[in-house]
């Protein structure tokens, strides 16, 4: 959780080096870049209690850049280090929590309710529904839909609905995140 302007740094840094954004004028050209920040900013301002104006104002740009790249995230959902590697239709409810170095492809759907530990990889048009937790290191496949909670760590599910299928998840070295 962003709790200083300290924090709000290191989570813009962690997400630019995720994203693979060099600290250039040219970072004011990625929309995904954009969208962070903004998120990153309203999480901020939001969690310090700053002015109201301020929040409206950081919500209102945030809500632009959100029609923009199709990516709807709820402030202080994911810890530092997210990565979005395209554009289009993520939505995460904003009462999910997830942990830092996260990878979000597109078509992710995430619930109510809903968390998850660091180094995770959701696959392209996933679904997590109401309640469920995932441990650190979990894959989630592309279109799988997790109904059920998953108390291993370092495992990849997948499947409608998902089921363990593998012990090499995120934490085995065979993917890098």
């Amino acid at each position: 959780m962003i709790e200083s302007k300290r924090d709000f740094l290191e989570y813009v840094m962690a997400d630019m080096k995720a994203n693979s954004v060099s600290d250039n004028i040219f970072k004011y050209f990625n929309a995904i870049y954009k969208y962070l920040y903004c998120l990153r900013k309203v999480a901020y301002l939001s969690n310090t209690n700053k002015c109201k104006l301020r929040i409206r104002l950081w919500q209102l740009l945030l809500n632009h850049y959100s029609v923009m790249t199709g990516i709807t995230i709820g402030p202080n959902c994911f810890g530092k280090g997210l990565y979005l590697p395209h554009y289009g239709y993520v939505v995460v409810n904003p009462s999910a929590r997830f942990g830092e170095n996260c990878v979000v492809q597109c078509g992710v759907n995430v619930s109510e309710s809903v968390s998850g530990g660091d180094k995770l990889y959701l696959g392209a048009g996933c679904k997590l529904m109401i309640g469920v937790s995932i441990k650190t290191g979990t894959i989630v496949g592309a279109n799988a839909v997790v109904t059920k909670s998953f108390d291993e760590e370092n495992i990849v599910v997948a499947g409608i609905p998902a089921k363990k299928i593998s012990n090499e998840g995120t934490l085995s070295g065979r993917v890098k995140i």
